[in-house]
């Protein structure tokens, strides 16, 4: 296993590597992201990075009305994707067929998103499984997953994304041992040094059919795996739909539960509080004596 992961490793990396020398607009937008403004929130004695970035305001505003969506070209499908990108092959240990993208419009200094090969919807039944895998195959990156009315900008194809790890607040939290129940986003953490632990678990608290709405966290330090589920009610806070002053443009994912709130819009990144964060993470949370996904 050792080989491969290292093997795996490398892989992306170089996959990065030549994004980055033949894709100038990929290139463009990770030479960018070096310089974009950031602002620290403390959200209940949390530090939250508030981040501008005009390049994810396609992500932030996109539909999930099934009409719409059923209208528009996949851009997932790899018969959609730009012919300056490359797609790295990736099959799970359950057979599940992937390719592993760089994400042309990134949050993090390493953002990939991982796709199925084939144009299936964002339903993590079935999946668990390969994002620990991938947990552990990708041993520098968090998974993410969003589900499909919670925050994913393609709810009509499978996807995962990784981004480089350090980079999201909560990791430090969760590794720290610090209790979860006072993280200002209510949480479910699950930790193990066996995958099956983990997924055992979480199958055994997510028996809702269909699949509850909830964002999902995965990563592997050492000997030891963490899932951490947040669980939802809304997909975004009255804040998006407002026509005066108050609007937000915020579409919530597992990104910006997990510390870092992205801000397509400068009037939005300029006057983003503190109470603005804990009233949409209310709105769109599970209380946390309900948090149980």
């Amino acid at each position: 296993m050792d080989g491969k992961k290292k093997l795996h490793h490398l892989c992306v990396e170089q996959l990065f590597n030549r994004q980055m020398a033949a894709w100038p607009l990929a290139a463009d937008n990770y030479r960018a992201l070096a310089h974009v403004e950031t602002r620290t929130l403390f959200i209940r004695g949390f530090p939250f990075t508030v981040q501008f970035n005009p390049a994810r305001i396609a992500s932030s505003t996109a539909t999930i009305d099934p009409q719409k969506i059923q209208d528009r070209p996949c851009f997932l499908c790899r018969h959609h994707l730009p012919p300056e990108q490359e797609a790295l092959p990736y099959t799970s240990q359950n057979e599940n067929e992937y390719l592993i993208l760089c994400n042309p419009f990134p949050i993090s200094p390493r953002h990939f998103t991982i796709t199925d090969v084939n144009h299936t919807d964002q339903l993590i039944s079935g999946r668990i499984e390969d994002m620990l895998e991938l947990a552990e195959q990708f041993s520098d990156y968090v998974l993410l997953y969003n589900g499909p009315k919670s925050g994913a900008s393609a709810p009509d194809h499978f996807h995962f994304q990784a981004v480089s790890k350090g980079f999201l607040p909560i990791q430090t939290v969760v590794e720290s041992g610090a209790s979860i129940q006072n993280y200002p986003v209510p949480a479910i953490v699950f930790e193990s040094e066996e995958s099956a632990s983990v997924a055992a678990a979480f199958h055994a608290s997510v028996t809702q059919e269909p699949e509850p709405m909830l964002n999902l966290l995965c990563w592997k330090t050492g000997d030891k795996y963490y899932l951490v589920v947040f669980p939802r009610k809304l997909h975004r806070p009255s804040q998006y739909f407002a026509t005066d002053e108050s609007h937000i443009l915020l579409s919530p994912g597992a990104i910006d539960l997990a510390g870092v709130v992205i801000t397509p819009l400068e009037k939005d990144f300029r006057k983003l509080s503190e109470a603005d964060v804990v009233n949409i993470i209310e709105q769109i949370s599970i209380p946390p004596k309900h948090s149980s996904p």
